[in-house]
Parts: C-alpha cells; structure tokens; sequence
C-alpha cells in the first residue's frame, strides 16, 4: 500500500492535459451553460437586450496581398443593470506570409462597448420600437493587419420593427480616429450603420439572420475625405437554450482602419474575414 508521502509526490506530478487556450475556453462555456443559465428566453438577435454572456471561436482573415491571419477571439458582455451592459471583444492571432513587416503573432483589436437603454417596446410588432445610445472603442492589435488605428463612434440607436420577424437597428453617430498609441488624432467623422435582422421561427431553433453594411466618412484629419466601408453577416442558431452559436462574416470595402497608418506602402487591408463563436448566456 502506498505511504502517505508517496501519494503526496503522486498528486504534486500529475498534469492535466495540454487542451490548448480555446480548448478551455469551450469548456468554461459549457460549464458555465450547465452551471450559471437563467431559465429565461434568449433573444441572440436583438443588440439592445440586456444580457451577461461570455464566447468563443477561431476566427480567419484574409488580406488583399494574399497574406492570411488565424486567431482565437473571445466575446463577453456584463449586464449591469436593466438598461446599461459593457461588451467586450479580446483576441490573439497568428499571420501567415512575410510581404509586409510587422509582428506576425500577438494581441488583435481589443474592443470595449458600453450600451445605455432608454426605452424598448420589445412586444411592438410594426413601427418605432424604442432608442438607445451606445460608445464602441475599438484598439488597435499587436499583430500586422491589425495595429493601425484607435477607433471610437458614439450615437443613438433607434430600432424599427417591421413585422413579428424583421427588425432594423440604426446606429448613427460621430467617429474619431487615433493611431495606436493614442499621440495622433487622424481625424473625425460621421458613422452610420444599418443592422437588418431576420428571425423566422421555423427554420431551426434560435434562427437569425443579420446584415450590416457600415460606412464612416471623415471630414477633417490625416482622413480627411477618405470612407472606411465594410459589409457584415450573420447567420446563428442555439444548441440550448442557453447555448448559442453563429457565424459572422465581414467584407472590406474602402479604407480599413485596423491596418491603415497613413502611408501607403504599410497598408495591409483585409479582403475578408470569417468567424465560427459560440456564446453561454448567464
């Protein structure tokens, strides 16, 4: 039998096995799903809901010079209160290719996202739903192709109903623009972005679909006159109740701020990207 000491020298050796970052952030998730979930319903759809979340996923960039960037990107938003939450967006890449300098690994694009909610008539099936007002800053990365700019927009966001299954988000604001280390202010703008979303009830359980086009245009700075574009789509389902997935796909069009740092042979731009999360509702 073995002694005390032995069993001590036993316990201190043992090593769990090596999973990986995103491994263990799937299990927290699904820990946290079994563990934390409220009973309520969820709608995933709906960015005015006041939710706490954490997710998920891996994530694939590719850029115009042909270059591409793999990371693991994790999502989360605290609900605070009835009518404010703070989203927070937190990701690690790794780029492929050795055309452009910079860092091939390291942080990429932090995000925080504060949300006020003024008013919502979440029952009203046609017409002006409700308002909320919303700060989105999003930082430039460590990685090339994403440490450009800090970019901030502020504004409302009124929402519409158009029947039971359509709504559209209208988010309109002012945007400002920083280089990455917060000593240069690049300019300042006008942002709009439509958020279009689609729920039919039969498809499959939690079914949404999302489409977002987003235009910012500067009127004074380093970007004086330049539209930074991009087109983005969501499509996302639940495995629970609680437990949700989607896929979210996102299109350059013009200027892209994450890598843009006003010369032009340091532009990396992104084509594309393309991003597999899943979420645990608390």
């Amino acid at each position: 039998m073995p002694t005390i000491n032995q069993e001590i020298r036993s316990i201190s050796t043992f090593r769990t096995p090596h999973i990986g970052y995103a491994g263990w952030l799937f299990v927290l998730l699904v820990h946290a799903d079994y563990a934390l979930a409220s009973d309520a319903a969820i709608d995933a759809s709906d960015p005015t809901r006041i939710y706490t979340f954490l997710g998920a996923g891996p994530k694939y960039s590719r850029y115009t010079n042909n270059e591409y960037m793999v990371e693991v990107r994790t999502t989360g938003n605290w609900g605070i209160d009835d009518n404010d939450m703070l989203l927070f967006e937190f990701g690690y890449g790794w780029h492929d290719g050795n055309l452009t300098p910079g860092s091939d690994t390291g942080i990429t694009n932090p995000r925080i996202r504060y949300f006020h909610l003024l008013s919502m008539d979440y029952e009203l099936d046609h017409g002006y739903r409700g308002m909320g007002l919303q700060a989105d800053l999003q930082f430039a990365g460590e990685l090339k192709g994403t440490d450009g700019q800090n970019v901030m927009t502020a504004g409302i966001m009124p929402t519409f109903a158009f029947d039971p299954e359509w709504n559209l988000y209208l988010m309109l604001g002012a945007v400002g623009s920083w280089d990455k280390s917060f000593a240069k202010f690049n300019g300042a703008g006008v942002n709009l972005s439509p958020k279009f979303v689609y729920s039919p009830e039969t498809l499959w359980e939690g079914a949404q679909f999302q489409l977002t086009p987003t235009v910012k245009y500067f009127v004074s700075g380093t970007l004086e006159n330049k539209v930074s574009g991009n087109l983005e789509f969501n499509i996302g389902g639940e495995f629970t109740p609680t437990l949700m997935w989607d896929i979210v796909g996102d299109i350059n069009l013009d200027v892209d701020l994450k890598s843009f740092r006003g010369e032009s042979d340091a532009e990396l731009e992104n084509d594309w990207s393309i991003f597999f999360n899943v979420t645990s509702f608390f």
